[in-house]
Order: structure tokens, then sequence, then C-alpha cells
């Protein structure tokens, strides 16, 4: 994750089907301002819950803007992290959505939502 002000790098194992899923979610328009989508995944240790990574997509406006927060801690230390907001809008989005099924496919590497 890379914004003008902050960025991180960060990984965390996820099943795919979990991944898959979220990419299929991101086809939803418009957006519910009372129901953004949302992800995050993490663990749980000594009955505590530890999320690794996290991300939330919300209107922004009423002109298609959208708001992205994310997440992204360090798998070893939690408290060690990045978080982060940038806007981007539902053509992105949608390319996005395009990239994780492709990603899921084997077909590329990488999957990157562009912001504004």
């Amino acid at each position: 994750m890379v914004t003008e002000s902050r960025s991180g790098v960060g990984g965390f194992w996820v099943q795919w089907q979990d991944v898959k899923e979220f990419g299929e979610k991101l086809s939803a328009y418009p957006i519910d301002p009372n129901a953004p989508l949302a992800e995050q995944w993490g663990y749980s240790e000594n009955g505590e819950y530890e999320k690794i990574l996290g991300v939330e997509i919300a209107p922004a406006n009423a002109r298609g803007g959208l708001k992205v927060r994310v997440e992204i801690a360090d798998q070893d230390d939690p408290t060690d992290c990045v978080k982060t907001s940038f806007q981007t809008n539902y053509p992105d989005l949608a390319a996005f959505q395009l990239e994780i099924a492709q990603l899921m496919a084997g077909d590329i590497e990488e999957a990157r939502l562009s912001g504004r």
C-alpha cells in the first residue's frame, strides 16, 4: 500500500476462497453508506483477535467517489501497523475486481486498487 503520506507492506495467509468472495463483493453498486464493503483477516491468540489485514470501502460523496480505509499490521506485533485511507471511484473498483479474478486464476501476480 502506498499513498502520498503513508506506505506499508504486509501479508497474511488467507484461504483463496475468502479472497475470491471478497472480489465478488466488489461488484456492489451503489455501495450502501450504511453497509460498506469490508473484510478483515487475522488470527486469535489467547482469546484475543488480532487483525492483520483490513479494508473498508464506502461512498465518499454523491458523485461516485469512494473512500477506502486500509490497515496492515505486522503479523508478529500487530501493534506495529499502518492505517491510511484514500479516494477511488467505481471504475477503478471494477478494474480491481477484475484483477482479483485474474490473480485467483493465476494469470497475474498482484491486484492493485488505484486511488485518486
